[in-house]
This record gives structure tokens, C-alpha cells and sequence, in this order.
């Protein structure tokens, strides 16, 4: 269990939101106070923007040591595919980069002011950290999804999560790694793509997102009943934009792990808060009972809670305890 950070690893290198960076004191406490919430994982950005295009690691160092030491793991993301905090032009998709050549050629390139490719970063950078434990896995790209297909009628994405996962692979022997979809709908990375992406033996789980633009708030399940996946022989879960259930499905027919990498919902005042609570305990209790290995909440903020971000006090970090507990229960023959 844990939450989203993205800007954790903000120094004087470089900030995505410079207004809520944290400094290393205001980062050890917030970890330690998101560890005894029930957090066991803080996913963040480790873009080559963050790290002076892989000269300068320091922010990525210090989100290392202050979770090695408030008891917490690390899920490092090397690159952005809506386009933010990244080297390349902000607010444009890779999958609109050089008229969407990026997964297939254009990863191999210096994205816009990157000093490296992102192909020759993601081994620089899993190399530098390969014998970290406190590294639980690796994500490619932050919804990674693209309408490009090849001429056999694959998505580009399996070829790009097939090379780049090889890639780390054999910088980092020890991690974990995945792409990076959310298998909601998402174009190139859910249903039928979904699984051709991750039955490749370089993927070692499938990441999924819960978001209302691909699926709904108000379902426990997106595209199941009574807050359970479909059938992994339902029609829509053939197609290539399935609902989100699908991918626990198909997940189980894998026999991968799956972990929601992101979930988030609005709230914008108290009440919006707890309503957002109830729904997300029953998003969490819905994706574990469908074998869920990891749930992420987006996304921590210490300053506003209005919108998608969640804070101190905020009822949601309760129901991450809770998940928690559960899911520590479910692991436990003895329980």
C-alpha cells in the first residue's frame, strides 16, 4: 500500500512544483507520518530532468535514504507519457512527438533539452541504483499509451516495453519492473494489448490506473459487477480499450501480479473528502479481493487538499491504513 509523490525528488537541480517542494527535514517527517498511516511504498518521478539529465542525482538519493529510513520502498518512474516534468515540451504526449514516432524510434534520441536518450538513461540510472533494496520496482513511463500500431496490428508499446525492459533488466538484475499503463481504456495498453504487453517475459507485473476519464468514481470496479473483474472471456475485455477490470483478469490468466499504481478522486471540501474516502475503501477492498499485489493514492500534498491531492488529516490516509492491515491479514496463514 502507499501514495503517489511525484515531486520527491525536487532539489536545486530541478522542481515540477517548486510551491510544494520539500526540503529534507519536511520529507523525513512526511515519510515517517505516511509510514505509520499504513504506506509501504512512495511511487515518484525519477525523470532525467530530475537528475540534470543523469549528472546529478542528489534528488533521487535523498527520496532513497529518507524512505530507507522511515522503513519504506520506492517505486522510481523514468519518464512521463502525458508530457509533464519532462525534457520535452510541456503538456505534449510522447505518443505526439515527432508525429508519434517516439516508442519506436524517438526513445533511442535526446528527448527536447535531455542529454541522454531515454533508452540509455533508463540503464544509467538502474545501474546507479541496481543494488538499492529499498528500490521495489521500476516504471518505464507514467501511462505509457499510444494509437500507433505496427503493420502486424500490435501496439508499439510491446516492442518498447520489450527492449526497455530489457534493457533494465540487465542494468538492475534484482528489481522489479513494468511498463506503466493504465489498462483503463487507455489506448495501446489495455485489453488485448494490455496482455501482449505484459505476458513479455521483461514485464514482471501489470500496473493499472483507476481514474472517472476511463472508468467511473462511483464503481468499485470499473467494468465488473458488484465489485468484481469480468470474466476474462468477456467481449469487452477482447477489445483494445477495456475497462479496467479487464486488466485484473487478465492479470490472473498471466499469472502476474497487479498493482494500481494510481487512484485518485476529487474532493474539493470536507464533505467531498469523505465521499472520496468511502469510494476509495471500496476501489481498495475490490482491487485486493481481485488479487491486487499493490494500491497507490494519488497523490500527497502537504499544502492543499482540494482537488485530487490528499493531506494530513485527510480521511483517505485512514483507509490506506485500513487496506493495509487487510491485506497483511490476507498474507498471513496464521491470521
Amino acid at each position: 500500500m502507499g501514495v503517489n509523490l511525484y515531486d520527491a525528488a525536487a532539489s536545486d537541480v530541478y522542481s515540477c512544483n517548486p510551491a510544494g517542494r520539500l526540503t529534507d527535514v519536511e520529507l523525513a517527517a512526511t515519510f515517517e507520518q505516511l509510514r505509520e498511516k499504513g504506506a509501504g511504498v512512495v511511487r515518484f518521478w525519477a525523470f532525467q530532468s530530475y537528475t540534470e539529465g543523469g549528472r546529478d542525482f542528489s534528488g533521487v538519493d535523498r527520496v532513497l535514504r529518507a524512505a530507507e529510513d522511515a522503513g519504506l520502498r520506492v517505486m522510481p518512474v523514468l519518464e512521463d507519457g502525458p508530457g509533464d516534468c519532462s525534457t520535452g515540451e510541456e503538456d505534449v504526449p510522447l505518443d505526439q512527438v515527432e508525429s508519434d514516432s517516439w516508442y519506436t524510434e524517438g526513445y533511442r534520441e535526446p528527448l527536447g533539452t535531455a542529454r541522454l536518450s531515454f533508452r540509455d538513461y533508463a540503464a544509467l540510472v538502474a545501474e546507479r541504483y541496481a543494488d538499492e533494496p529499498v528500490v521495489a520496482a521500476w516504471t518505464l513511463v507514467n501511462e505509457a499509451e499510444t494509437p500507433r500500431r505496427t503493420s502486424e496490428d500490435r501496439s508499439v508499446l510491446v516492442s518498447f516495453a520489450q527492449d526497455v525492459g530489457a534493457v533494465v533488466h540487465e542494468a538492475a538484475p534484482h528489481h522489479l519492473v513494468t511498463l506503466g499503463t493504465q489498462g483503463n481504456g487507455a489506448p495501446g495498453g489495455s485489453g488485448t494489448d494490455l496482455r501482449e504487453v505484459y505476458e513479455l517475459p521483461e514485464m514482471d507485473f501489470v500496473e493499472v490506473h483507476d481514474w472517472a476519464f476511463y472508468g467511473d468514481d462511483e464503481s468499485a470496479m470499473p467494468g465488473g459487477e458488484a465489485g468484481r473483474p469480468p470474466s476474462v472471456d468477456d467481449a469487452r475485455c477482447r477489445r483494445t480499450d477495456a475497462p479496467v477490470g479487464c486488466a485484473f483478469a487478465i492479470a490472473a490468466e498471466l499469472g502476474k501480479p497487479l498493482v494500481v499504481g494510481e487512484v485518485g478522486i476529487t474532493a474539493q471540501d470536507e464533505r467531498g473528502r469523505e465521499r472520496r474516502a468511502r469510494l476509495l475503501a471500496d476501489k481498495g477492498r475490490a482491487a485486493l479481493d481481485a488479487g491486487a499485489s499493490g494500491y497507490l493514492l494519488w497523490h500527497w500534498s502537504r499544502e492543499d487538499t482540494d482537488g485530487y491531492d490528499i493531506g494530513p488529516g485527510d480521511p483517505a490516509l485512514d483507509v490506506l491504513g485500513e487496506l493495509a492491515r487487510t491485506a497483511e491479514e490476507a498474507s498471513d496463514p496464521s491470521s
